[in-house]
């Protein structure tokens, strides 16, 4: 009898030992009991690989134009609980889907697009104010000429390639012309004792048609040509006018864009 007893006894204490080992699923955790003196285990995140898929969403997506940023958030169809972030000062929209708009939210599935500047954006607002030597001047104009619009353009164009074709020229004079357009007065030196004089006009400004986001539409812009006569010689530049504008109004036009069309709640700030 007591041989019976005893055995019942190890049976129940190996099916409670087996009990206490055997995973429990607690929604959608998992865990496992283990004798005293050793740690609970969470086998979450292991048996979450198992499966064909993660419990939640996760992870950010880096999108390359508006229209792939607006699919991606209506494909998530997280309107109730996301918002999405328009930070002028970098220029990105930030759509957080499991944010806390209506509860506690993990604030980590996310989308972004950055309004990245195109190259030839980045080359004549990096060359904004750099005073250039006559030969300098002439090469830069006519490697980006195709950025130029309207009847300035040409002129502007005479003037670098009549800069850039005349040598030994020397300039004695500038005056300003009734239609608010500078004259040069120069002399091109052919030999020691003879020479020949001319002049030409320059324009007062001149017109830009840039795109200034990589995948974006076109903007214009006004530039102003300077210019300073020193020994002789004469240095250009040109200063662009409200270049901070336009940019952050071309940002606006997407911020804009998505508020429209989206579906979500956007807001002005950083994520």
């Amino acid at each position: 009898m007591t041989e019976a007893l005893n055995q019942a006894t190890a049976q129940h204490i190996a099916a409670l030992a087996v009990a206490g080992l055997k995973p429990t699923k607690v929604e959608k955790t998992h865990h496992v009991v283990v004798p005293n003196g050793y740690n609970r285990v969470d086998l979450t995140a292991e048996v979450e690989k198992a499966e064909a898929a993660p419990y939640r969403k996760k992870g950010t997506v880096v999108l390359g134009d508006v229209p792939s940023f607006l699919t991606y958030a209506k494909d998530q169809g997280a309107e109730k609980t996301g918002y999405i972030y328009a930070d002028v000062d970098s220029r990105t929209l930030t759509a957080v889907f499991n944010d806390a708009k209506a509860g506690p939210g993990w604030r980590d599935h996310k989308a972004t697009f950055k309004a990245e500047l195109t190259p030839e954006a980045t080359k004549w607002l990096s060359s904004n104010t750099v005073q250039m030597d006559q030969t300098t001047f002439a090469t830069f104009i006519e490697d980006n000429f195709a950025d130029l619009q309207g009847e300035d353009a040409a002129n502007l164009l005479t003037v670098a390639t009549t800069i850039q074709a005349t040598s030994g020229i020397n300039f004695s004079a500038a005056k300003r012309l009734q239609d608010g357009q500078t004259q040069l007065v120069y002399n091109e030196t052919i030999d020691a004792t003879a020479g020949a004089s001319g002049e030409f006009k320059i324009p007062k400004t001149f017109t830009l048609g840039l795109r200034l986001f990589k995948n974006g539409d076109g903007f214009k812009l006004t530039a102003r040509l300077k210019y300073r006569l020193h020994s002789a010689s004469v240095k250009f530049w040109f200063e662009l006018e409200r270049h901070e504008q336009a940019i952050e109004a071309a940002f606006k036009e997407y911020v804009a864009k998505v508020t429209a069309e989206s579906g979500y709640t956007v807001l002005t700030g950083k994520a």
